[in-house]
C-alpha cells in the first residue's frame, strides 16, 4: 500500500478498562482496522486523564478512578478514515462507554515497512 501525500490521523480516546463483546475495546479497534485494510495502528497508554464527566483518571494509589487512558492512532487516506469511523462509532456505543473521536489532515512523509519485511522488486 503506497500512503504519501496528504492523509487523514484518526484519533479516538477511550479507557483501559472498556470492553467491546469480550475483549479491550482498544484491541477490538486495531484488529478491526486490520481487518478494514487500514495502514497501521498504535495504541498509547496514558498516564492520567479526563473526560466529560471530570472524573480524574490516574495510577496515584488515592485517585478516585483506575481506568488509564488509551489513545489510538490511525493515519490513512480520506476516503478509508471516512469509512472506518462509523465501524469505530458502533463500536464504542455498544461498549457503552463514553470516548473521543477526532480527525486531523496530515502529510506523510515516510511510510514504508522496515527492511526485514521489504519484498524486493
Amino acid at each position: 500500500m503506497q500512503l504519501h501525500g496528504k492523509a487523514i490521523n484518526l484519533r479516538i480516546q477511550c479507557g483501559e478498562t472498556d470492553k467491546y463483546e469480550s475483549q479491550p475495546l482498544y484491541e477490538a479497534i486495531v484488529y478491526a482496522a486490520r481487518k478494514e485494510g487500514m495502514a497501521g495502528a498504535t495504541v498509547f497508554r496514558g498516564i492520567m486523564s479526563f473526560g466529560p464527566s471530570h472524573s480524574i483518571h490516574t495510577i496515584k494509589i488515592f485517585a478516585l478512578g483506575g481506568d488509564l487512558p488509551v489513545l489510538i492512532d490511525i493515519t490513512d487516506t480520506r476516503e478509508r478514515v471516512n469509512n472506518f469511523i462509523p465501524i469505530v462509532e458502533e463500536m464504542m456505543e455498544k461498549s457503552g462507554k463514553g470516548g473521543l473521536i477526532t480527525t486531523q489532515e496530515v502529510e506523510v512523509h515516510r511510510y514504508l515497512p522496515g527492511k526485514k519485511h521489504r519484498k524486493e522488486e
